[in-house]
């Protein structure tokens, strides 16, 4: 076979392999007019038949370089020619760096995945295809190690991640320019990857080659440590998998809950891991958690109930029954002061729909008494309905000798978590702490077999 036909073999078997592409697919090509992204062009047009797929074009002018407008002719020029559809777009990554304050290699790659997305939405079974290659997956891994990663970050980079593929991950860099100068393919060099200012140039340029002197074969290397952790990977998060079934009590966007008696249970390395899990999900990523701000999360067993471990506008807390990862923010239930409330009437409360109704002693003795009290009142004429969150030292009658408990010590008793507490309303009448919603009912206004002034107040959940 010739050279062609053994790189679109190789090309189709890594596709098929890792289930990159499927039929009628659009790709959205990361086109940059480099070495790398022409190829990857070229090859999906040599397999676009086969595959049944639309391919479309997408290059984005970072305004860095001043030549940067060859880069952009060239890809319109490949798009005119392959007839595939393109789209340019012009932004400025020095500006963005400069106003979020990053670095600007990160400004360039969110503003280009912020461009190719915004494509994508217009096609249906779209994907975006970027030109990573071998060299690139054995430089990330080596940058990895160079900044302390574990495990999860020597796995590098992955042939598929949600939208994104990276079809010609298993060319080195050298298969890449052979084929295209056989193929007299042309491509544009940029003149910043000879820099050492970046990073990932250094590596490139300068270590890698050094390394190479001692183990020539240091680059497969690198991308079979990163299959390694791949596999290892795999069998760790099914561990992960399995605990989390046990140990998950809750998972909505801003609170997870772990609960408390399970997770104790576990090695402190698992806990770890299954923080990583409950930061990832909450944040979408783990980039600002260090391997010392997990390590004193897990310090929280070790705290008394009630205590919070925060790092930004997260919080850790350890509870009586859970453990509770959620995040900081201005509640409804915080701003909210109190609402007052006539007979016959209804109010929202937060999470809560109230209403207030006179009713019938028969109509007492005969209901449902779930989500609802009932109070004998001897006058309806100067009569106070309020509520509110708690206190600082609130009250309320426990005993029917008229004895009084303070609501933390309630509170406490009944091992409601303290982050529970401040979500409770609390009904007041005429003043006295009649109600701690779907808890308990105080001993005042009982009602008695001859009360004709029946206050009902219900409550459902929202």
């Amino acid at each position: 076979m010739c050279t062609k036909t053994k790189i679109i073999n190789k090309f189709k078997s890594t596709i098929e392999k890792n289930n990159l592409i499927e039929k009628n697919d659009t790709i959205i090509v990361g086109a940059s007019g480099g070495p790398d992204s022409q190829f990857l062009i070229y090859l999906l047009n040599e397999v676009k038949d086969y595959y049944k797929i639309n391919i479309v074009l997408a290059h984005l002018n970072h305004l860095h370089r001043l030549d940067a407008n060859e880069d952009e002719k060239l890809v319109e020029k490949t798009g005119e020619k392959l007839e595939f559809k393109t789209f340019i777009d012009h932004k400025s990554m020095d500006d963005y760096a400069k106003k979020e304050k990053i670095s600007a290699e990160n400004a360039g790659r969110i503003l280009r995945y912020d461009f190719f997305r915004s494509i994508k939405n217009k096609y249906k079974n779209a994907k975006i295809a970027v030109a990573h290659n071998k060299d690139d997956q054995a430089e990330t891994v080596l940058m990895r190690i160079i900044r302390g990663s574990g495990l999860d970050g020597l796995r590098a980079m992955d042939y598929k991640n949600k939208d994104i593929i990276r079809p010609i991950m298993d060319f080195t860099k050298s298969e890449i320019l052979e084929f295209l100068d056989e193929n007299k393919i042309s491509y544009h060099i940029d003149y910043t990857n000879l820099e050492t200012d970046y990073t990932r140039n250094k590596i490139r340029l300068e270590i890698i080659p050094e390394i190479e002197k001692i183990n020539p074969n240091f680059k497969n290397s690198l991308v079979s440590l990163s299959d390694i952790a791949k596999s290892d990977y795999k069998i760790i998060r099914k561990v992960e998998d399995e605990k989390l079934e046990k140990i998950l009590i809750k998972k909505d966007t801003n609170h997870i809950s772990f609960d408390k008696n399970e997770f104790e249970e576990i090695s402190d390395a698992l806990k770890a891991r299954l923080i990583r899990r409950a930061v990832e999900f909450l944040y979408g990523n783990i980039n600002d958690f260090s391997k010392t701000n997990i390590e004193d999360f897990i310090k929280i067993r070790s705290l008394e109930n009630g205590k919070k471990i925060i790092k930004d506008d997260l919080i850790f807390e350890k509870n009586y029954r859970t453990y509770d990862f959620y995040i900081k923010r201005k509640t409804l239930e915080k701003n909210l002061k109190e609402i007052y409330m006539n007979l016959n009437d209804k109010k929202i409360f937060g999470n809560y729909k109230f209403k207030t109704a006179l009713v019938s002693y028969d109509f007492y003795k005969n209901s449902s008494k779930k989500n609802r009290v009932f109070y004998g009142l001897e006058n309806l004429e100067d009569i106070s309905i309020k509520i509110r969150y708690r206190v600082y030292g609130d009250y309320f009658t426990a005993m029917k000798n008229g004895k009084r408990k303070k609501l933390k010590d309630f509170f406490i008793d009944e091992k409601i978590d303290r982050k529970d507490r401040n979500k409770i309303p609390l009904l007041f009448i005429n003043n006295k702490l009649a109600w701690i919603v779907g808890k308990r009912r105080s001993e005042d206004f009982k009602v008695k077999y001859d009360d004709t002034n029946i206050l009902m107040v219900s409550v459902e959940e929202l």
